[in-house]
């Protein structure tokens, strides 16, 4: 699957080792870790349906008001908010990851 990312914050944060990382960060040092473990799995996928088998993921399709995105467990209160891309013009799969959130606290 390859990966895009909604904001450069995210994509410094994956692409940045995590002792190279200075200032106040948004989340634990953690959280970013586990934030890159979770980006390597979804590389690591060729579709969403394979998510299914990392029963430790949580993979879930959100509703309401987050319709059309999805998210994965980061730990028990952070997740990982992603949704497919819309120029998606091969059969290669997109995902746009949006945000690391406090899902349930929104």
């Amino acid at each position: 699957m390859k990966i895009r990312f909604k904001s450069e914050e995210l994509e410094y944060f994956y692409t940045t080792p995590l002792s190279e990382i200075k200032g106040k960060l948004p989340v634990s040092r953690d959280i970013l870790q586990q934030f890159k473990k979770k980006i390597q799995i979804l590389m690591s996928i060729e579709s969403l349906d394979e998510l299914t088998f990392f029963r430790g993921l949580q993979f879930e399709s959100l509703k309401g008001n987050r319709k059309g995105e999805y998210s994965i467990r980061l730990n028990l209160q952070y997740r990982l908010i992603f949704s497919k891309a819309q120029d998606d013009q091969l059969l290669i799969e997109i995902l746009v990851i949006n945000e690391i959130s406090k899902h349930y606290e929104q």
